[in-house]
This record gives C-alpha cells, structure tokens and sequence, in this order.
C-alpha cells in the first residue's frame, strides 16, 4: 500500500507541475487535477502560476482580484462544491490587497457557494531541512483531518495548498487509505 501510495503521490506532483508550465505560459485549459473522476481534484492554489500574477510568496496586486474571480467561477463551473485548503495562514493573506469582500480567501470561497475546511499547514519545502523530518508525522494527522473533511463535505472536493507539490500532492492520496 505505501508504494501505491507514493505512486499516486509522484503521479499528482507531475500533472501539477506540468500544469503550472503550461500556466507560466498562457495556457489555463487544464484548471485542476482529478484524482478521483468526479469526486476529488487537485490544484494549485488560486493564481500561484499566473504569468502575471504567480509565484512564490508572492502578494497579489489588486488588479489581480477579477482574475480570482474568474479563476473560482471556472472552478465552480467544473462542478467542485467544496474546498479543503491546505495553505497557511501566511499564504492565505497574499490575498490580502485584493478587496474581496470576504475577511480572507478562505471567507471568499464561502461567500462565493463553496463549502469550505481549511487545514492550514505550513509548505515544508520552506523549512530548515532539520525541521523536515516531521513531515511524515504531519502528513500522518493532515491526512487524518482531511478524511474526515473529504467524507462530510458535499462532493466533488477540490484539495489544494500552494504549489500543490508536497502538502496537496499527498493529502490527496486519501482515497487510497
């Protein structure tokens, strides 16, 4: 079970890389990842791999706001109905200047119908390699938390953190636990 696991994991991170590339280049056709067809997609956070906008770390202007507005009804148009946020809090106030409506994005997604569990977990690519070691353990009860979101929230349920490499590329292994 644990190679599949890390199969399925290894599978994730490539189609989202591939998809940030295509992104940095123009071309958004592809908005999410399914893992599971019609019940659970993965994704890069809002914007993350925008040509204008994208990066790590980095703050949105507010000119970016109709482009996150556009971004989450396409999202809603691809049929998700709930939202299991992996970002931390640090990520989630890159969203900060762009006059949502909402407190924060996470405010946002519900005020635009999604329903929503934020697991805030922060990116351990951006930790001191000491501090990695804990990842495991961590995934262990993210993982944990994130089932029992996956199975109360109406479905199809997007995952995402950032860059959807490390924390959303193994939450989504959920299916196969």
């Amino acid at each position: 079970m644990d190679a599949e696991l890390k199969a399925k994991a290894e599978e994730i991170r490539v189609e989202l890389h591939q998809m940030g590339e295509a992104f940095q280049h123009g071309d958004d056709s592809v908005l999410l990842h399914w893992v599971i067809e019609g019940e659970l997609a993965c994704a890069h956070r809002p914007l993350r791999h925008h040509p204008n906008f994208g990066g790590s770390g980095k703050t949105l202007p507010p000119n970016a706001r109709k482009n996150l507005f556009e971004w989450t009804a396409r999202v809603f148009d691809a049929g998700i109905r709930s939202i299991i946020c992996l970002m931390h809090p640090k990520e989630i106030r890159l969203y900060a200047d762009l006059d949502l409506g909402s407190a924060n994005l996470i405010e946002f997604y519900r005020d635009q119908g999604f329903y929503v569990e934020h697991i805030p977990w922060d990116d351990p690519a951006h930790r001191p390699s000491l501090d990695r070691a804990t990842f495991q353990d961590e995934l262990r009860c993210v993982r944990e938390e994130a089932l029992i979101a996956f199975a109360k929230l109406p479905k199809p349920v997007l995952i995402h953190c950032s860059a959807g490499i490390d924390r959303s590329a193994t939450g989504s292994r959920i299916h196969l636990l």
